[in-house]
């Protein structure tokens, strides 16, 4: 009866000794692991509130649609003299937003910048 006592202290020692450690490496963190993406910036100009106006905005600074990856970030750069919306960002003069999309879907929202009226961003 002794010998089967110490033979599985032998044999169980040294499994629970490594979950200890790995608990402990670990500091009881969920498995989940997180998704690192692609940075895509976008930089509002000065002046773009007021070449709207007079109907002088031709090229488009933000998309009407854009598709990101899952973990990736939207950084928009408000560098005119209004507040600007793009999708789910409300950006004042001078702000930077920043958004990272870590779970797939349709974010919707109105552009106040370019010849649309509305933004869709599609994370996959």
């Amino acid at each position: 009866m002794k010998r089967l006592l110490l033979a599985s202290i032998a044999f169980f020692l040294p499994i629970a000794l490594a979950i200890t450690i790995v608990v402990i490496a670990t500091n009881g963190s969920s498995s989940e692991v997180e998704v690192v993406g692609t940075t895509h910036s976008f930089e509002i100009p000065k002046g773009t509130a007021e070449r709207m106006k007079k109907g002088l905005l031709t090229e488009e600074i933000l998309p009407e649609q854009y598709t990101i990856g899952r973990g990736d970030t939207i950084v928009v750069v408000n560098l005119d003299d209004v507040i600007h919306s793009f999708g789910p960002f409300t950006v004042r003069p001078g702000e930077t937003q920043r958004m990272k999309f870590d779970e797939p879907g349709y974010y919707f929202g109105v552009c106040t910048v370019g010849n649309h009226e509305t933004v869709t961003i599609t994370v996959v």
